[in-house]
């Protein structure tokens, strides 16, 4: 087995600085191995060598029978790395102990120093600041959570995993899933992830035959590319990987020169990440934990088409809106299922969410409408809204749901309050996929029927931005006040003049360009006035451009080197305003045309693509293609920024009026 697979499946573990003392961490690590039932071996490490019961317990690490599989170090941060020498053949250890790089550079400065031991020895580390490793389906309780402080019996298994980095946020979960008679498959605290990061103990988990859906709980993402890497090999498992971001990530401050930099704020670089390798996004860890049981209970749907039924107007609505914020296919049913469900309905509405209105006509009505709707054809995957609803209906309404024969996924959102209680006990029982949370079952839904990612494109292009295959810059460069009066007459008035220098990155806050110039003697004045901006600016051997003044919609395509993700692309709104409207959409580079439109949809001015005012349509299959050879250049140039500013479509092409590439 590699060293991950021996953290999380241990056939032996020593417990260093096992102590008779029942407060200390140790003795907690072995106490809940016997109450989770572990059944491999279990050593003690002390140099005093107390006396434990049904533990040997040995000097050292190397005085051990053999090296287990597993060394739990709870022991203080000042001899951890001594202990850590000592571990040769061992195959991971769990750093409970706290002050090291959290504490500043003399703390990481000794946890260099701890990784390169275990390194030295061949062994891999968690944490350190680790809150360790729960799996009860193998007894693993490898932990001194207080999570673990309850009945074994409470402590069951589960098809979610989490790995957070913060091992309160964890034991939290496991108490979560307690208090709904639930489980955790396993759950994982990496703490300062000193070696072991965030992406490998998601890529390891995903491949657990229980775990069915994922939690990261994420203060900061170390390694981009790695969770990234992750995320995609989890979906091609048919998995789903949730997060819940507690902090904005990390930053890219080298590459605010250029507007794609500034536009690229940890946040809007995330969430363009998650979006593109199919992450479902939660605010809380509550939230994630009840996205990820609905989602790990509910079969997968062969489409995206969702149905919804209620019978409550408000929720109805509020569901709509949710489904529109996150992007589901709520089509509306066809006048025929409308006609077979209208009987059903007292004073409701026929559409989708469908609000079924009045509880009239008996407990089994509800699941009635539920069935039509999932035999229809119509619908992928069915939400059964049950708001509330008499008490002494709510057996025979569980019963007959229980009951359905349905062709596709039927979902559950329980929002009966304490009178419904015992309906709520019955789905989860019966291992249904149930949220009482609008918004999660609707991010839920979201994230099982968002399209699978496409794959990357394999090829870059190893060369620089005039062979990317993107439409050259429009216009003439002009020497001399003739040359650019000669440039517009060809053209064709209105034009653009405007300087070019690799030396300035944003013309128009230089007044470096001047639009809309009409005839000969505006182009004079302009080559005047821009070669007297070049010289107070310290660039006199700048270059002045002509070109044809298109009018048009404005965007931007851009792509950076980020530090921790690797190569993006972006794509927004451009021009003047792009950094105050801030429309962009950012994702992992290089990506296919399909990726690309993909990106482009998630626009919220997406739509004035479409044809704004009677405008006509810009050819978004070819703003995607430069969208993708900008992402493919990007990934395989030493370029470390790159952006397209303004793109504009003309209302028959797409024009590239300026590059810049740093």
């Amino acid at each position: 087995m590699s060293p991950l697979d021996r953290l999380v499946d241990p056939t032996a573990i020593a417990i260093a600085g096992l102590s008779a003392d029942q407060g200390k961490h140790g003795a907690r690590v072995l106490a809940n191995l016997r109450r989770l039932g572990y059944a491999g071996d279990v050593w003690g490490v002390n140099p005093k060598l107390p006396d434990i019961e049904d533990v040997a317990v040995y000097h050292s690490v190397a005085d051990l029978p053999r090296p287990p599989d597993l060394v739990v170090a709870a022991v203080p941060a000042s001899v951890t790395t001594e202990l850590v020498a000592d571990c040769t053949g061992v195959g991971a250890v769990i750093v409970f102990a706290s002050g090291f790089s959290e504490t500043g550079p003399d703390g990481r400065m000794k946890e260099t120093v701890l990784v390169d031991t275990a390194h030295s020895v061949g062994t891999r580390l968690l944490g350190p600041n680790s809150g360790g490793v729960i799996r009860p389906g193998l007894g693993l309780g490898a932990s001194f959570l207080t999570c673990l402080d309850r009945p074994a019996g409470e402590i069951a298994t589960g098809p979610v995993a989490v790995v957070t980095q913060s091992g309160g946020t964890g034991s939290y979960l496991h108490n979560l899933a307690a208090s709904r008679s639930e489980g955790i498959a396993i759950s994982v605290s990496t703490g300062n992830e000193a070696d072991i990061e965030l992406g490998e103990m998601i890529g390891l988990v995903s491949g657990l035959d229980e775990v069915r859906v994922i939690v990261a709980v994420i203060e900061t993402i170390r390694d981009g590319e790695a969770f990234i890497a992750a995320a995609r090999s989890a979906r091609t498992m048919g998995k789903r990987v949730v997060v819940c971001p507690l902090g904005t990530g990390t930053r890219s401050e080298n590459l605010m020169a250029s507007h794609t930099g500034a536009l690229a704020i940890p946040e809007a670089i995330s969430r363009g990440v998650y979006a593109s390798v199919g992450v479902t996004v939660a605010e809380t860890p509550a939230e994630a934990y009840e996205v990820a049981a609905l989602m790990a209970r509910c079969p997968e749907p062969s489409g995206s088409r969702v149905g919804v039924v209620a019978h409550s107007g408000g929720i109805a609505i509020l569901l709509s809106d949710l489904g529109e914020r996150h992007g589901l296919d709520l089509d509306p049913p066809s006048p025929e299922l409308s006609r077979e469900i209208e009987s059903s309905l007292d004073h409701g509405s026929a559409t989708n969410p469908l609000d079924m209105g009045g509880i009239i006509g008996g407990p089994t009505r509800f699941a009635h409408v539920v069935g039509t709707f999932a035999r229809s054809g119509e619908y992928d995957l069915v939400l059964a809204v049950s708001t509330a609803h008499p008490p002494a209906h709510t057996s025979a309404r569980v019963d007959s749901l229980l009951e359905l024969d349905s062709p596709v996924p039927v979902a559950h959102l329980w929002m009966a309050g304490d009178q419904g209680a015992e309906g709520l006990a019955q789905l989860r029982g019966a291992d249904l996929p149930v949220a009482e949370e609008p918004r999660a079952a609707i991010k839920a839904l979201a994230g099982l029927t968002s399209a699978v990612v496409a794959t990357p494109q394999p090829d870059p292009i190893d060369t620089s931005p005039e062979a990317w295959g993107i439409p050259p810059i429009a216009g003439t460069q002009a020497g001399s006040e003739a040359e650019a009066v000669s440039a517009a007459h060809a053209l064709g008035y209105p034009v653009v003049a405007k300087l070019e220098s690799a030396r300035i990155t944003h013309k128009t806050e230089l007044g470096g360009v001047l639009v809309d110039l009409r005839d000969s003697d505006e182009v004079v004045g302009a080559y005047r006035r821009l070669v007297m901006i070049a010289a107070d600016n310290g660039v006199p051997d700048a270059t002045i451009r002509v070109q044809r003044f298109r009018p048009g919609i404005e965007m931007i395509v851009g792509g950076l080197r980020h530090d921790s993700f690797g190569p993006l692309v972006s794509v927004g709104v451009g021009g003047v305003l792009t950094e105050l409207v801030r429309d962009v959409v950012f994702a992992p580079a290089p990506l296919d045309l399909s990726a690309a439109l993909a990106m482009i949809d998630r626009l919220r001015a997406r739509d004035v693509l479409d044809g704004h005012r009677g405008g006509p349509p810009a050819d978004v299959a070819e703003l995607g293609r430069i969208v993708s050879q900008v992402s493919r250049g990007i990934a395989g140039s030493a370029i470390d920024s790159f952006e397209i500013n303004p793109l504009i479509w003309d209302g028959e092409e797409w024009v590239v009026t300026d590059w810049l590439a740093l």
